[in-house]
């Protein structure tokens, strides 16, 4: 049996990637070993990093540091061919090995890079329309003013197309969301209006995986996506640079969106959006921009 939809790194064989049980034999030999080291410098970080996410979930490795991973007693009997999970060329099924429920985002065909580009855009228009009233602003750092419209659609592609090619389909709903916002928002692929952006897309993508209704409050009232985007945007600060190597990776930003999520969709409390005002925030995020 195999996945029935394509994981990431199974689409690209060859000294490129390394299999789920290559990654094991690679352990093996090193007793400890680090996803920089896997790579060495021409694998993708962001695609070892969610198989090893996976190996530790279905028990075959252990975290002894950060990204640093040994085998567990498990692991070690795969490696001895004394245990035999179901697999095919090297990697195992995770269909079968791990209780993944049904309610995550799955489908990724409800979006794709020009989507994305073009609800960003459509934000930028509705800015400059002096027929509709907006709340919102969009700032682009250009000297012309005519040069504005090319700069926000100047994003480069493969960006988005890896974002939505690598997202992680195995993980829980909160976890998918968070990863999708961080993402976004954290690689600032346009000028401005990357968490609007972000909501919009990630609504899409909810909604046709039937994961919510279009009756849903999302992303949740005013004041609530208030406070998260300047959390957000506060986050964001403490880690202002992102590269792909670091993709998927989990920071506090991932876990304030984790947190917003968990409030957003299941009503988990989150301290930080009811025990700060508004006002409170934005003076916060005033003085970390200060420093």
């Amino acid at each position: 049996m195999t996945d029935t939809y394509p994981l990431p790194w199974r689409q690209s064989m060859g000294p490129s990637s390394l299999s789920d049980i290559e990654i094991l034999e690679n352990i093996d030999e090193s007793d400890t070993i680090s996803i920089k080291y896997l790579s060495k410098s021409r694998r993708s970080k962001s695609r070892l990093r969610r198989q090893c996410e996976y190996l530790e979930r279905v028990g075959l490795i252990e975290q002894r540091g950060n990204e640093l991973y040994s085998l567990s007693t498990k692991g070690q009997k795969v490696v001895d061919g004394e245990v035999n999970p179901p697999q095919s060329d090297g990697y195992l099924d995770l269909n079968s090995l791990l209780n993944l429920g049904q309610n995550r985002i799955i489908d990724l065909s409800f979006v794709n890079q020009e989507d994305i580009k073009q609800i960003n855009h459509n934000i930028f228009i509705e800015t400059r329309d002096p027929d509709i009233e907006s709340e919102h602003e969009y700032s682009v750092d250009v000297r012309d003013a005519r040069r504005e419209d090319r700069k926000v659609l100047s994003v480069k592609k493969w960006k988005l197309d890896r974002i939505i090619r690598e997202f992680p389909r195995i993980e829980p709903v909160t976890s998918q969301c968070a990863h999708w916002v961080t993402t976004i928002v954290s690689f600032h692929p346009f000028p401005d209006a990357n968490h609007r952006t972000a909501m919009i897309t990630l609504g899409r993508l909810m909604i046709g995986n039937e994961i919510i209704d279009e009756n849903h409050e999302w992303p949740g009232s005013d004041i609530e996506i208030g406070k998260a985007v300047l959390l957000s945007k506060y986050h964001r600060h403490l880690y202002p640079e992102r590269k792909f190597e670091r993709l998927w990776k989990k920071n506090t930003l991932y876990w304030h969106w984790y947190q917003y999520f968990e409030y957003l969709l299941f009503d988990v409390e989150y301290p930080a959006l009811a025990h700060h005002t508004e006002q409170e925030l934005r003076e916060k995020l005033k003085q970390i921009r200060e420093r």
